[in-house]
């Protein structure tokens, strides 16, 4: 069994490359079943959560080999609880704010400040029937942030062939607070629950959300979407990479989406200048 690590890549590394360097060992907190990660920019960190130990990990951006995190949320005031199956293996950071975004239990998002350590309790909660967050047994809520805009999306995801919803709040939601819009319909074309990628990513500057679509696909959508709105644009990863997607990020400087398969281990990068111009 591959034990568990973070591994550096040069941008341009193609197949059968070797990492630049790797973050591994027990001493380093990392655990399977961790599907999101974030480099702080401003601060030369590297932020990850880590499912089965409960916790949200930073290192130094030069992190490797067996090095422990420079900070630790962890514990029970945290409210940080369960399994990946339970909603808490993907997270996503707003580098602008400071601050770490994390659902759990399948209906819940936390929120943390960058600076917390410890057992501390998140700076707000959003949750409650009202929100309509919610996903199925193995099929999670997925948070992206759009700090330009002051929003929080988050993928909904639908029980089994339903593609779910895209939920638009306010940044700093708290409590049962209904979404501004939401994104939901058959023409959205959102892949059903399984189907779609376990990450969610806004480009802030064009207000574009990144993320999976159905026929293993990734789509994007406008912030100025609601109601039963088809994608901006698609791109057909399987179909042309023969492979299923499992996460997405986005290179502004670049104009590239790469696109990670879990299932078979590999990552493909589209230029894709359309969507940056």
């Amino acid at each position: 069994m591959n034990t568990p690590q973070i591994a550096v890549f040069a941008r341009l590394a193609k197949e059968n490359t070797l990492e630049t360097r790797a973050l591994e060992g027990q001493k380093t907190m990392i655990s399977r079943t961790m599907h999101s990660l974030a480099y702080d920019s401003v601060h030369d960190e590297i932020v990850v959560n880590s499912p089965l130990a409960q916790a949200i990990l930073f290192f130094r951006g030069g992190a490797k080999g067996e090095e422990p995190p420079v900070r630790v949320i962890q514990g029970p005031h945290t409210q940080i609880r369960g399994t990946d199956y339970d909603g808490n293996d993907k997270m996503t950071f707003d580098e602008v704010h400071g601050e770490v975004i994390i659902p759990i239990n399948r209906d819940t998002v936390l929120v943390f400040s960058r600076e917390a350590n410890g057992d501390v309790a998140p700076i707000r909660v959003l949750g409650g029937p009202d929100t309509q967050i919610r996903g199925p047994a193995r099929g999670h809520p997925v948070v992206g942030v759009d700090p330009i805009h002051d929003l929080l999306v988050v993928r909904s995801v639908g029980e089994q062939g339903s593609g779910g919803s895209l939920l638009m709040f306010d940044r700093t939601a708290t409590g049962n607070t209904k979404p501004r819009s939401v994104i939901r319909g058959p023409k959205t074309g959102l892949a059903g629950a399984g189907g779609g990628t376990g990450q969610l990513q806004v480009y802030a500057p064009k207000g574009w959300i990144v993320g999976g679509a159905e026929g293993g696909s990734i789509g994007v959508w406008s912030i100025e979407d609601s109601g039963d709105a088809p994608p901006r644009w698609k791109i057909p990863v399987q179909q042309l990479a023969g492979i299923a997607p499992s996460g997405v990020a986005i290179d502004p400087v670049h104009k590239e989406v790469i696109v990670a398969s879990g299932g078979r281990n590999r990552l493909v990068t589209f230029y894709f200048p359309e969507m940056f111009d």
